[in-house]
C-alpha cells in the first residue's frame, strides 16, 4: 500500500512540475480571444476580412502589425475560404492599398474562383474612397462577384489588371502604354520598353510553370501612373525564380565569376555539383535573395547558351535612368531591389514565403 502511495505522490509531483513549466512558457504570450474561433460568418456567408493596410513593401519586426505579413495572411484566407461556399470579402476597415499588392489579391481570388461553389459579395471601404477607386479601376470587384470581364484596351482610358497567359494581350499592352501614357515614344524607347515587358512575360512561360499546359501558365499585369512616373508590375504564382535559375546552363559559371566564395562552398558541400540532378541542392546553401540577384545578372560569362533568361537588362536601364526609379523582385523567401547601375543591389530575406514571383518597377514618363 505504501508503495502505491509513493508512486501516486511521484505522479502528482510530475504533473505539478509539468503544469508549472507550461505556465512559465505561456506567461509572455498575449491572450488572443479569436485564436480558436471558427471562421466568422454573416448569415450563411463566410467573412474574409482584409487588413487595414494591403501592402507588400512595408516590413516590421512586430509580425502582428507588419503589413507584408498581414497581406500574405489575407491571401491565405482567400485561398482557403473563397472557393468553399458563399462568402463576403470585407474591405470596410482597409485604409491603404499598394497597387502591386492588389495584383496578388486579384490573382488569389481568380485562382480560388475556379470550380468554386456558392457566390461572393464585396463590402466596400467605409471612409477611404481611394481604396474603393483602386478596387474598381482594377476590376477586383468584378472578379469577386463573378462578373464577366472583357478587355478593350483600344478604348480604355486606364489599364485594369490584365489576367492572361503566353503572349496574349502583350502587344495590346505595349501599344496602350505607348499611345495612352507615353504618347510620343521614340522608336528606341518603344523597343527598350517592349523588350522589358516581353522578356518578363516570356520568362513566365519558359520557367515559372514547368510541366504545365500553356493555358495554366498565367500571369497578371498592373500598370498605373502616379505623378510623372509609370508603375508596372507583372506577377505569376509559379515555383519561383530560386528554383528555376539553378537549372540555367550559365548559372554555375556566372556564380563562380560573381560570387566565388559561394561557388567554392557549394563544391565543398557537393563535389559532384556539376553532374545532372545536383542543382536541387543549391538553394539549401545559397539564399533565395542571392539566387534572384544572380538571375537578374544573367549570363555574364559570354557563353550565350540560351536566348532567354539573360537578366532584365532593359528593365534595369529604364530604372537607372529615373532619379527615383526602383526595381523590386519578390520570389519565394527572397527580395531583390535595384536603383542605379553604380549602386549595389539590395538583398533581403523574407520572414514569410512569397507566393510566386512579382517583378515591379517605376520609371519616369517625361
Amino acid at each position: 500500500m505504501k508503495r502505491l502511495e509513493n508512486e501516486a505522490a511521484r505522479l502528482r509531483h510530475r504533473v505539478g512540475v509539468s503544469r508549472w513549466l507550461n505556465a512559465v512558457r505561456r506567461k509572455p504570450r498575449k491572450y488572443n480571444p479569436y485564436r480558436y474561433q471558427e471562421q466568422r460568418r454573416v448569415g450563411d456567408k463566410l467573412l474574409i476580412t482584409a487588413p487595414k493596410m494591403i501592402s507588400i513593401y512595408d516590413f516590421s519586426e512586430d509580425k502582428r502589425r507588419c503589413p507584408y505579413t498581414q497581406t500574405l495572411k489575407f491571401l491565405k484566407q482567400i485561398e482557403k475560404h473563397f472557393g468553399a461556399g458563399n462568402c463576403l470579402v470585407d474591405f470596410s476597415k482597409t485604409s491603404n492599398v499598394s497597387a502591386a499588392a492588389m495584383v496578388l489579391v486579384y490573382a488569389a481570388i481568380e485562382n480560388a474562383s475556379v470550380n468554386r461553389s456558392g457566390s461572393a459579395e464585396i463590402i466596400w471601404s467605409e471612409k477611404h474612397h481611394h481604396v474603393n477607386r483602386s478596387i474598381k479601376s482594377t476590376n477586383l470587384h468584378k472578379v469577386i462577384t463573378g462578373e464577366p470581364i472583357e478587355y478593350d484596351l483600344k478604348n480604355n482610358k486606364t489599364l485594369p489588371i490584365i489576367s492572361s497567359y503566353g503572349s496574349e494581350h502583350m502587344e495590346e499592352i505595349i501599344d496602350f502604354i505607348q499611345k495612352r501614357i507615353y504618347k510620343s515614344m521614340t522608336p528606341e524607347e518603344e523597343w527598350v520598353y517592349a523588350d522589358a515587358i516581353s522578356e518578363t512575360i516570356n520568362n513566365v512561360g519558359l520557367h515559372a510553370y514547368p510541366g504545365s499546359k500553356k493555358q495554366d501558365k498565367k500571369w497578371w499585369l498592373m500598370c498605373t501612373v502616379i505623378g510623372n512616373q509609370l508603375y508596372l508590375a507583372i506577377y505569376d504564382n509559379g515555383i519561383g525564380i530560386p528554383k528555376t535559375v539553378v537549372d540555367r546552363p550559365w548559372f554555375l559559371a556566372s556564380l563562380k565569376s560573381t560570387h566565388p566564395k559561394d561557388h567554392q562552398l557549394l563544391l565543398e558541400k557537393f563535389p559532384d555539383l556539376e553532374k545532372s540532378g545536383f542543382s536541387i541542392y543549391i538553394p539549401t546553401i545559397i539564399p533565395d535573395e542571392r539566387l534572384i540577384n544572380l538571375s537578374m545578372q544573367g549570363d555574364i560569362t559570354g557563353t550565350k547558351k540560351e536566348k532567354h533568361g539573360q537578366g532584365s537588362k532593359s528593365i534595369m536601364a529604364l530604372v537607372s535612368d529615373t532619379p527615383e526609379g526602383k526595381l523590386w523582385v519578390f520570389s519565394n523567401n527572397g527580395l531583390y531591389t535595384f536603383w542605379q547601375i553604380d549602386q549595389t543591389p539590395g538583398e533581403k530575406k523574407l520572414h514569410r514565403k512569397f507566393p510566386g514571383t512579382l517583378v515591379q518597377w517605376n520609371i519616369k514618363i517625361s
